[in-house]
């Protein structure tokens, strides 16, 4: 039960919990006189506004600078606020919440800390919530129950915005936004709840609408989907692509359409919580596709084409050649290798002069980095993405330099950057190491290269296993912690980040489906993942329900905007991968569920003519990017997806696929 004691919001579940941390409960507000869109502003947030601290008297809250007035009431086992002021004089005006983020100081630990896990605002739908979790089970969802333009988030203007700071409702949003009207007023709720299930029971009650969940956010053509009603639901609006039809309600929905399709409950006439699936003909038909649309010009054009996040595709498309290459006609292949063989000849290229950093893998020592490093770069990720693009190119064209360097780059990985107890270091000098033993887990293709040479070069093959088995060993014994690429300063904690956590169960999973079945390396991943559930989006729109909560990549990808939540992101494959590898080991269903959502959230990024986007974004205000200038924002209201479309990141979902789904 939440109540309020001492100006303190308390949960009665967990009292020595802090549910504020860092700030007090404030009024967010601008002056009708502000111009947001001049001056300076700190990085990862697209402007700064005014804040009124209340004053607690006779049971609400009082705003002087405002005039306002927050008052609560008891509502089951929560609390409902309403925030009001009768001045003119207001644009943005809204409330406060800086909850005990993961991360924030003096937060009483990770496990007591919450994450943002599952906002939901669909458009044309006046349901606003957000689903926090929180390691020790005491989640809370907040709802919005009153008309209102919606929220932001407050990110970290430190770490790259890699933390969550404050959560903003917004009554109103700053004129800048140009939204038509001001209300200054805003009611809202704030409940305890235990699981998803029962946060969507409880919002159905709050709301008196009709909610609906499901067990898969999308497929093939007949797929046959379970829904999940919560209210009384009579019948079903299904639109797609423009078309609406209205459906009387079954709780099997088989899909019958492409694309995103939206199904909003009602009951007698009256629209619940929309949510979206999405449908595709066949994989392998997604899958040419997506290969078919890639376009080299925009990589190059709107990234740094490095050998990790940006040439993605190459292996994809180099897959898709080996298993699938009977669909293409002789010049779509012609297509697809020239395409490739671009790429290879840069990745290969032995001249120094002509080399490119993040994508050359020079065979001779350069800048003190050993022979087969990745040019001018110590992110492991490049050199162990290029592993892997050269071991699939060697499978293809049966070129022997592919194999060579891919040889001589697995030898880079783990004699340069490999340290005796296993881990994968990274010296950036002045003592600044980092492990990145699960950055974009480089045990995969260490363990993908001694397989391949295990009956052509049992040596080599051997020294890469006994690689393989040092990592899996340190990652065991590393217990819960996950290391990161994150910045570490004196203004947070440890950061306790999604994509660590879930590589960490993915390598010891990869190792024991591939290298050698060890039990106990199975238990301490289902007790990774037990954990990493929360970082798993519950969200029923299909690019979010199984997606993992990353948020800071939209700084550079996307439209470069953010932070903002990047759900349906590629890294989200982690945790799907190794969901379906705990499927095969232990034959537990739920897993092989839990993966198939996730790899749809990947997939449902993909447009009908193929086209894919990196992310979906369901923040309203983005983070605003890296600027400092507050006119280099562009002031608009996010639209899920970005401007500009990928080539790259977004295909990496079609390289795992072909070792899941598509085996």
């Amino acid at each position: 039960m939440l109540e309020i004691n001492k100006e303190l919001l308390v949960d009665t579940r967990c009292p020595n919990d802090k549910i504020i941390n860092g700030a007090n409960i404030s009024v967010c507000y601008t002056r009708n006189t502000d111009d947001i869109t001049i001056g300076k502003k700190p990085s990862c947030t697209p402007y700064l506004d005014r804040y009124d601290d209340f004053v607690y008297q006779n049971g609400a809250f009082k705003g002087k600078e405002t005039n306002s007035v927050l008052a609560y009431q008891k509502y089951e086992d929560g609390l409902i606020f309403e925030l009001l002021t009768d001045e003119s004089d207001i644009s943005e005006y809204g409330i406060n919440l800086p909850l005990n983020f993961m991360g924030k100081l003096n937060g009483e630990g990770f496990e007591n800390q919450f994450l943002f896990n599952s906002p939901y605002t669909y458009e044309n739908s006046e349901i606003k919530y957000f689903y926090l979790t929180k390691p020790n089970g005491n989640n809370l969802v907040i709802a919005i129950t009153s008309k209102a333009d919606g929220w932001k988030m407050d990110y970290s203007y430190h770490s790259w915005g890699h933390f969550f700071v404050n959560l903003k409702l917004l009554a109103n949003f700053d004129k800048a936004y140009k939204q038509k009207e001001n209300n200054n007023y805003l009611k809202f709720a704030i409940l305890p709840v235990t699981t998803f299930d029962d946060c969507l029971e409880k919002l159905s009650k709050l709301y008196d609408k009709p909610f609906l969940d499901y067990d898969i956010n999308g497929g093939a053509l007949n797929d046959k989907i379970t829904l999940k009603a919560y209210g009384e639901i009579d019948a079903l609006l299904e639109e797609n692509n423009g078309k609406i039809t209205k459906l009387p309600y079954s709780d099997k929905y088989i899909i019958s359409n492409e694309g995103e399709t939206i199904l909003t409950p009602l009951v007698n006439g009256k629209k619940g919580a929309p949510v979206s699936i999405y449908g595709y003909k066949t994989l392998l038909d997604l899958y040419k596709k997506s290969m078919d649309t890639i376009d080299i010009p925009l990589i190059e054009d709107r990234t740094n084409a490095n050998l990790c996040e940006h040439q993605s595709w190459a292996s994809a498309m180099l897959r898709f050649l080996i298993k699938y290459k009977s669909m293409l006609s002789d010049n779509e292949v012609q297509a697809y290798e020239k395409k490739l063989l671009y790429l290879l000849d840069i990745v290969t290229e032995e001249n120094e002069s002509k080399a490119l950093p993040n994508r050359t893998i020079l065979s001779t020592p350069h800048n003190g980095f050993p022979p087969y490093n990745v040019y001018k770069s110590c992110r492991v990720q490049e050199l162990a993405s290029g592993i892997t693009i050269l071991l699939d190119a060697y499978k293809y064209f049966k070129e022997e330099k592919y194999l060579k360097y891919a040889k001589g780059a697995t030898m880079c990985l783990i004699s340069y950057y490999q340290k005796e107890d296993g881990r994968i270091e990274v010296d950036w000098g002045n003592d600044a190491k980092e492990d990145y033993t699960t950055v974009c887990a480089p045990i995969i293709p260490i363990i993908d290269m001694s397989n391949f040479l295990r009956d052509t070069d049992p040596k080599l093959s051997n020294l890469f296993k006994t690689s393989a088995t040092k990592i899996a060993d340190y990652l065991c014994n590393r217990g819960l912690k996950f290391p990161t690429e994150g910045e570490k300063n004196s203004l947070v904690e440890e950061e306790m980040e999604d994509g660590s956590i879930s590589c960490t169960a993915l390598s010891l999973l990869y190792y024991c489906k591939n290298i050698s079945r060890i039990e106990k390396y199975i238990q301490k991943s289902k007790e990774i993942l037990d954990l990493h559930e929360n970082w798993v989006i519950k969200t029923p729109i299909a690019p979010m329900h199984g997606s993992t909560l990353r948020w800071w990549e939209t700084g550079w990808e996307g439209d470069a905007d953010g932070p903002a939540i990047c759900a349906g992101h590629a890294w989200s494959i982690w945790r799907g991968e190794a969901d379906y590898l705990y499927y095969e080991l232990t034959g537990n269903d739920k897993y092989l569920l839990k993966s198939r959502n996730t790899f749809i959230t990947n997939l449902s990024k993909i447009n009908l003519k193929g086209e894919s986007y990196a992310i979906y974004n369901p923040d309203m205000i983005n983070g605003g990017g890296f600027h400092c200038e507050c006119s280099k924002i562009n002031y608009r209201i996010a639209t899920k997806y970005p401007s500009f479309k990928d080539s790259g990141l977004s295909r990496y979902v079609w390289i795992r696929i072909n070792d899941t789904f598509l085996k």
